[in-house]
């Protein structure tokens, strides 16, 4: 099963999947089928790994923390109840996954820091902005933005209030502008 995992790792499409599809699926990961495994692995890669992304900001580790992070769906299946809620229960083991792993990691180096931008596609690097916000910005915004979640799923994950993931949202959006842009405005 572990060479199952690695080798379906890197590039499969993002397909969505209905509550029918989802229970479907949920069903066959329960009963053990490695194949079901592969289709949910092909079906949430992507997004799993822009999440892991987001916190880590290290593909190896991503990498690492996406393997445990699908070896504990296979392991642990029978214990989600709503098929409904796959897609946020499968997010909240990546997010503790990536804190686990943030928890290990040490800093062996400083990286230097980076000559100012020379152009505006320069000035307006999205991945270094994120880069420059707090852990919990980048997760509520990839959350979001990039895994599609509604504001109850994420409150869900994050084990927080519905009004503290509006207002932690909110300010993460405000942050973030203020990084891309000097004067805090979209350019035209």
């Amino acid at each position: 099963m572990s060479e199952a995992l690695v080798m379906a790792l890197p590039g499969a499409q993002v397909r969505e999947r209905g509550t029918s599809g989802s229970m479907n699926l949920l069903e066959r990961l329960r009963s053990g089928d490695s194949a079901a495994l592969q289709t949910f692995i092909e079906n949430t890669q992507q997004q799993a790994y822009r999440l892991a992304f987001s916190l880590l900001q290290n593909r190896d580790q991503c990498q690492d923390v996406l393997q445990d992070s699908y070896l504990t769906v296979f392991e642990k299946i029978h214990q989600l109840r709503d098929a409904a809620a796959l897609k946020s229960w499968f997010s909240q083991i990546v997010v503790n996954r990536c804190r686990q792993q943030m928890r290990l990691r040490t800093w062996e180096e400083v990286p230097d820091a980076p000559e100012p931008p020379t152009c505006l596609a320069e000035k307006l690097d999205v991945q270094a902005a994120l880069a420059e916000l707090t852990t919990i910005e980048r997760t509520v915004l990839t959350l979001r933005e990039v895994m599609d979640l509604s504001y109850q799923e994420i409150a869900q994950v994050l084990s927080i209030p519905l009004g503290t993931v509006r207002s932690r949202l909110a300010n993460a959006r405000a942050r973030l502008l203020t990084k891309l842009t000097p004067d805090g405005r979209v350019p035209q």
